[in-house]
């Protein structure tokens, strides 16, 4: 063994300490014939497996021998994502009565896969025939009439072909019917073995039509892919169309000259697929969406390399969003190793890591809080959860009415003490479809009018969602609700949106939010016709937040839920150190039973869900009272005579 992979097996052969790997979610058993440095490509199940949040990617793995022992590795990723392109030398241009000659020559020993011409010009389509040779006198023919253009848009210049270590390059193009061009230089494209690629399955899983644009949902099939290249299958003859994947931008485009067909359809985002869906975006515009036939893709492989101190079953463990990112010695050998001649592995399918425990992926931060007393809260509803961990549920609308809007008054309880949760509002919502039925007012005919019911009052809706085959309009619409009181009826004004259709539009659902939530259980939608047809609307939808909350527990002791106490203090809860942690910890899901009350209920304030009693309504009448008695007691009195 030379001396500098000497050193780099004694620095390989140090490996870290034995762990405890309950918290990773999968592993795979690596089958090593011979010690010694030893690569492998991580299949697309493992990687699919991976929780790493920032850093490096897959970071969460770890590879631990035979005797438990955890590994140092290095994930020897591609040091160029996107394929170099590099100047050739001693470019040449021949300009004969019916055709142009370049001649050039990539780096000395460099394996090319791809040519690259560089032009000013614009407006042109032509011919060329490609050739390469080892000693400039004998030439071998790789492309013969490949059409180059640059118009409308739309580029080919490219040139691709196997791969091969050629030391002279020669392009001839065919001027026999348009004007020559000037090309000013060329480029080429190493080939470097880590740019690799292998084919990745890909399903076409939706398509919509949206806006002059096509939207369609890719499947690859396993999330992490590390996405060299994508390629659509169309069988339309001619077309041009701006597209976007990732980060990746492309023309793509199909032209016919003389009978002949250039096309590139081809885009390279070279980057990582960090979800099992993408979407790839084809922009239209005034032109007819393209039929696709199928998508076609490909990916580069993940290899991973370390020193096998020791024949037999190595394990690989994948997915554990807590893990921190290694830190190991070797990282400064990472180009070394890349090149380092390694022995290879077997390895066997991915499994779930039967060790695996939810518990391991929460961080400590003490399963018991402070004692309290529940008396004064209104209600109280059953956790239901079948296993120790980190335990996410979710509030159900009837909660979300009953307790305040910043969840200030909502108590987590497990044998008489507080259990610290974090609420996770993500933005999220779930969508209700609700009755609408047009209500008729004849001391208004140009009205229409719509009374829409919602499933009780309080109801925590933000937006309406209404739909309407009408082709043509521009209404004002208005939502409010009526409240009745002692003192009589009110209008609450919800909302103000104006709506409207031109010609041509496709009809889509119409999105009006709400200023506050609905407190009756019908709201009033109106708008003014004028001169024009009745505004048809057929169906209504609204939203409610999803809301979440997140606690531990060390067991599956009751845990209840209570709710409904305005005067109850803030919380503040030292677990929101935590909650990256507690955000990424793999979850217990848990679902709340049934209402049940409390001590601190009052039928006159809590009631039906979001009904008052009339002894508030007393009450602000006795406060009114009482402030003008106190306004008449300040006011100075009349001089008597």
């Amino acid at each position: 063994m030379k001396p500098q992979l000497l050193l780099l097996a004694l620095c390989l052969s140090s490996a870290a300490s034995a762990a405890d790997y309950a918290a990773w979610t999968h592993r795979q058993t690596v089958k090593v014939a011979q010690p010694g440095l030893t690569r492998l490509e991580l299949e697309p199940a493992l990687l699919d497996a991976s929780s790493a949040t920032g850093g490096a990617p897959f970071h969460d793995l770890r590879v631990v021998s035979p005797s438990g022992v955890e590994t140092p590795y290095i994930i020897a990723l591609p040091r160029i994502m996107r394929p170099e392109m590099v100047e050739a030398a001693g470019f040449k241009t021949t300009l004969n009565p019916s055709e142009t000659v370049l001649e050039f020559q990539p780096p000395a020993g460099t394996a090319v896969t791809e040519v690259l011409l560089q032009t000013h010009a614009t407006g042109f389509i032509k011919a060329a025939t490609v050739e390469a040779s080892s000693d400039g006198a004998r030439w071998q023919t790789l492309a013969s009439h490949e059409l180059l253009c640059r118009q409308h848009g739309t580029e080919r210049l490219r040139f691709h072909f196997a791969s091969a270590a050629w030391r002279h390059f020669r392009v001839t193009i065919d001027d026999t019917r348009s004007a020559p061009v000037v090309f000013n230089g060329a480029q080429v494209r190493r080939d470097l073995p880590e740019l690799r690629m292998l084919a990745q399955p890909v399903t076409i899983r939706e398509r919509t039509e949206k806006a002059g644009e096509t939207h369609l949902k890719l499947d690859l099939g396993s999330a992490h892919v590390l996405l060299g290249t994508v390629r659509l299958h169309t069988p339309e003859p001619v077309f041009q169309r701006e597209a976007t994947l990732l980060d990746a931008h492309a023309t793509l485009f199909r032209l016919q000259h003389e009978g002949r067909s250039v096309e590139d359809l081809e885009m390279a985002p070279h980057q990582l697929a960090e979800k099992r869906e993408v979407e790839l975006v084809i922009r239209n515009g005034d032109s007819p969406p393209l039929k696709i036939e199928h998508i076609e893709a490909r990916r580069h492989p993940v290899p991973v390399v370390f020193q096998a101190d020791a024949v037999g079953e190595w394990q690989f463990y994948m997915g554990n969003a807590q893990a921190a990112e290694p830190r190991y010695d070797i990282a400064a050998l990472g180009e070394k190793l890349r090149e380092a001649t390694a022995h290879s592995a077997t390895a066997s399918a991915v499994e779930a890591n039967t060790a695996f425990r939810k518990t391991a992926t929460a961080p400590e931060v003490g399963d018991v809080g402070p004692a309290i007393d529940v008396s004064p809260w209104a209600f109280q509803r059953p956790v239901k959860f079948k296993e120790a961990g980190v335990v996410v549920v979710e509030l159900v609308p009837e909660v979300l009415a009953r307790c305040a809007n910043d969840l200030h008054d909502v108590r987590v309880v497990r044998e008489g003490h507080q259990l610290p949760f974090i609420a996770i509002k993500a933005g999220l919502e779930h969508e209700l479809e609700v009755p609408i039925s047009e209500v008729a007012d004849p001391q208004n005919p140009t009205w229409s009018k719509w009374d829409i019911q919602l499933p009780f009052a309080n109801y925590p809706t933000s937006e309406l969602l209404l739909d309407s085959p009408t082709p043509l309009f521009a209404r004002t619409l208005t939502v409010s609700e009526q409240h009745e009181t002692e003192k009589g009826r009110f209008e609450r004004i919800l909302s103000n949106a104006n709506w409207q259709r031109r010609p041509g539009q496709p009809a889509s659902t119409f999105h009006l939010s709400l200023y506050s939530a609905p407190r009756a259980t019908s709201i009033r939608l109106a708008t003014d016709n004028g001169d024009n047809p009745r505004l048809q609307i057929t169906s209504a939808r609204v939203l409610y937040p999803v809301v979440q909350l997140l606690f531990r527990v060390p067991d599956t002791t009751p845990v209840q839920l209570c709710y409904g106490n305005r005067r109850a203090p803030y919380t503040r809860y030292d677990l929101q150190l935590a909650r990256p942690e507690f955000e990424s910890a793999v979850k217990v899901a848990g679902v709340l039973g049934d209402e049940a009350k409390l001590p601190g209920y009052d039928a006159g304030v809590h009631g039906p869900i979001g009904k008052g009693g009339a002894w508030i309504w007393m009450a602000l009448s006795l406060v009114v009272v009482a402030l003008l008695w106190v306004v008449a007691k300040m006011l100075p009195k009349k001089a008597e005579g």
